[in-house]
């Protein structure tokens, strides 16, 4: 007894003793304590880095180990000067970093260094920078280090060894950036000279005639936190009557363009969705909601998220689509986009959250990074290329833009995730992020993202996020007991992963003792609203409507969920995990000690069959294996009885557009009899239906027999010309309703729609308060049909 019990000490002894090098998964507190040094130290390589070989400059290249210094020869040169001013902004952005790692005296330090850096506390720098990125990088993190050091709560609280530098230096670039806004519709120029202030620099006007939603819109939050930090309201009024009146250029649908001109309002792209240009609007809708407590903000954010669903989603991500008809742009989804589950946490919907991040895990597994832009529709070419020949086939075809820089958001949306559920599969992914930055991605002096995702060619250049954001959420993923999961306060990270909060003190004085005394800007908002009112009065600003219906074709927005023979070219059954079972499950209850993902996510390998046509590994990566399949992971946390695949669907699904007069009103699902309800039937509806027949599989993994087909009614109440067709046919397929407006329906879920309100298609004809229109019809059962083919579970109440 003596002998086994000390047998077992030994062991356990043994679990604790975990070198990160043998990534045990079995997550104790000693192991994840070890992750978290490792990240620890490979910020500090980075940073030390940066002082040894970049500082005084932006930036340091990790294999030269040389700064990265800003084009003073070329103020054209967009691509290095936008984010280079000169201002040392490695340092500046690290600082919320090392406040996060908790570690006083270097806070202290680079603190210091700062202060050493600007001793005018001045940005007095000859340097044309954008206005957005300068804002998140530079004032945000002045902010939050400002909060970081005042707060005698926090564990780098400095004391008497700060007098408040930081806030001033926020200021002063506040102060610099803030003329962009003096612009005849008060919407800013992208680029700003922060040396010559008022004056608009003499450039090409290519640099000041478009300016992304995102940057006209967003400077709004690290403006307003100003505001409430000094006292001054002019940060918060300026930037947020453009914040404003960039949601009011949204179309009909309530969708965004993603650029405009700042002085035309004309947009410069009809395209629209959650990535580059466009992201931090909706993240700053709900973040600045939720800081300030901004009831507007939040109904913004409500509208925008719901059109989002209406009119961009589809199962694995959100697509770019027209803002002004809802028809799928380009075929791609950006790096940028993989944010977006981390924002669905935060606004409480965790169920599409952990799908849509499993698109951009797969896509890690595939190429090692996110692409900058990655195409999940094969092109033509890949049709007619022969299978065995990989090799050859041009990866340039489905990766448009084919960098990685090591960008932050997969690692963000992780580390939310990670806090809403405490999966352990999230931690497995922050392992093998941690793995690939040691292994894959540091060099000489720095971490060097991908050039080439196709090739593996590295890029000589860190840019400030690596250390400012990937790191930090990396970080975080394994720091439980890190103080900002633990505050009492509501702490929000900005879109540059600053961390930010608002005491009561502070939110109260600044509600009683707010100033807003500058002319300048006060005379031109007033100007502004001014001329709003007058446009109002010229023009009739309600959108006109097309009445009418439309039915497009699901593999518009994305590949048929039947296998094309592209796809079976490229070795689908290589790609289902043999672990993973085809087979239907029935997942216990209360079985916590398994990872709910590997257990219960039937759809977890669904993604690499679907897109396998272009998730194809380039040859670098050939070796690299799935992270959600790395085998002392999958055994140690899935449920060896329960973890198995839903079977792949055989149907066919299409969409089916309603865009109609007036708003509708759909309720949410009721639990009890799975039934979603349209109130108010108008605006835009947008119906995924699935055509089934007998013997095919469906959209949720079962198999379609004959009782499904029993008492079908196929004769319209309202119209004759089903009468042939329902005495002379039995239905070989009929529709159901997957998905509405984005939210998926239960297997055996039923849509209402309140009869009075319904509107349809077909020749203006009304009968009995329902207009009837073209293909669609009603049968004896209340149900809809289009061509005479009922919609099992669509039924008029």
């Amino acid at each position: 007894m003596v002998f086994r019990l000390w047998l077992l000490l030994v062991l356990v002894l043994q679990l604790e003793q975990v070198s990160c090098e043998n990534y045990t998964y079995s997550f104790t507190a000693k192991e994840i304590k070890a992750y978290k040094q490792e990240v620890r130290e490979l910020f500090y390589f980075g940073f030390d880095s940066y002082l040894e070989h970049g500082y005084p400059f932006d930036e340091v290249k990790p294999i030269s180990c040389v700064p990265k210094k800003r084009n003073f020869k070329d103020p054209n040169d967009r691509v290095t000067n936008d984010l280079l001013g000169n201002f040392t902004i490695t340092l500046i952005d690290s600082l919320t970093t090392i406040a996060v790692l908790q570690d006083r005296p270097r806070f202290l330090e680079a603190v210091k260094l700062v202060e050493r850096t600007f001793p005018d506390e001045d940005f007095d720098v000859d340097a044309t920078v954008q206005v957005f990125e300068t804002t998140i990088r530079v004032i945000g993190s002045l902010l939050s280090s400002h909060q970081y050091a005042t707060d005698l709560t926090k564990a780098v609280y400095l004391g008497n060894e700060y007098d408040g530098s930081l806030l001033r230096l926020a200021r002063n670039m506040a102060d610099r950036l803030l003329p962009a806004y003096l612009t005849y519709t008060g919407l800013p120029v992208p680029r700003l000279n922060v040396k010559q202030k008022f004056n608009f620099p003499d450039f090409t006007d290519s640099l000041l005639a478009e300016n992304n939603v995102a940057a006209m819109a967003c400077p709004v939050f690290e403006f307003t936190i100003l505001s409430y930090l000094t006292g001054d309201s002019k940060y918060e009024k300026v930037t947020r009557y453009a914040f404003d009146k960039t949601w009011s250029l949204r179309t009909h649908l309530d969708l965004l363009p993603m650029s405009f001109h700042p002085e035309k309002l004309t947009p410069y792209t009809p395209m629209t969705g959650v990535g580059a240009s466009i992201d931090s609007f909706f993240e700053y809708a709900l973040k600045g909601a939720v800081l300030f407590d901004d009831s507007d903000l939040m109904d913004i954010w409500d509208v925008a998220y719901e059109s989002l669903r209406t009119s961009c989603k589809n199962d694995w991500f959100f697509a770019n689509i027209m803002a002004d008809t809802g028809q799928l742009f380009v075929p791609w989804i950006d790096s940028l986009s993989a944010f977006f589950p981390g924002l669905q946490v935060l606004a409480g919907d965790l169920d599409d959250a952990i799908a849509k991040h499993l698109m951009f895990l797969k896509i890690w597994n595939t190429f090692g990074g996110i692409p900058e832009r990655w195409n999940f529709s094969p092109p033509e070419s890949l049709s007619s290329s022969p299978s065995e020949d990989l090799e050859s086939f041009d990866l340039n075809a489905i990766i448009p833009l084919e960098w990685y820089p090591l960008r932050p958001e997969f690692f963000e949306s992780t580390y939310y995730l990670y806090r809403a559920t405490k999966d352990p599969f999230y931690l497995n992914i922050g392992v093998h992020l941690l793995r690939d930055l040691k292994q894959r991605f540091k060099s000489n002096c720095g971490f060097a993202g991908f050039q080439n995702i196709i090739t593996g060619e590295l890029q000589d250049r860190m840019e400030t996020f690596v250390l400012s954001e990937s790191l930090k959420y990396l970080y975080l993923l394994f720091d439980e007991d890190n103080e900002l999961h633990k505050s009492a306060s509501d702490v929000i990270f900005s879109t540059e992963a600053h961390p930010m909060w608002l005491s009561q003190e502070v939110r109260s004085n600044y509600k009683r003792k707010a100033k807003f005394s500058d002319l300048t800007y006060s005379s031109h908002l007033e100007a502004c609203y001014e001329r709003d009112k007058e446009l109002e009065a010229k023009e009739n600003t309600l959108r006109g409507r097309i009445v009418g219906f439309a039915k497009s074709i699901f593999t518009q927005d994305e590949p048929d969920e039947t296998p094309t023979d592209a796809i079976l070219n490229h070795k689908i059954n290589d790609k289902v995990p043999s672990i993973c079972p085809m087979k239907p499950s029935h997942v216990m209850d209360g079985d916590s000690w398994y990872s709910p993902i590997l257990s219960k996510f039937r759809r977890l390998f669904e993604i690499d069959t679907r897109y396998a046509a272009t998730l194809i590994k380039p040859a670098h990566m050939q070796n690299y294996s799935a992270i959600e399949l790395e085998p002392a992971f999958y055994s140690r946390w899935s449920n060896p009885q329960f973890s198995t695949c839903q079977i792949m669907a055989t149907t066919e699904i299409f969409e089916l557009i309603f865009d109609l007069p007036g708003l509708h009103q759909l309720n949410p699902l009721i639990s009890d009899n799975e039934t979603i309800t349209f109130e108010t039937f108008g605006g835009r509806s947008r119906l995924n239906i699935e055509r089934i027949q007998i013997y095919q599989i469906d959209h949720y993994g079962e198999l379609i027999t004959a009782s499904t087909f029993r008492n079908i009614s196929r004769r319209d109440i309202y119209s004759q010309q089903c009468d042939t067709t329902a005495s002379l046919y039995s239905p070989t397929f009929l529709y159901r309703v997957v998905a509405i407006n984005g939210h998926t329906l239960p297997r055996h879920g039923t849509v209402h729609i309140k009869e009075h309100n319904f509107v349809s298609a077909s020749n203006n004809t009304r009968k009995k308060d329902v207009l009837i229109i073209g293909s669609v019809g009603i049968n004896d059962r209340a149900q809809l049909m289009i061509e005479c083919t009922p919609i099992i579970n669509l039924i008029l109440v």
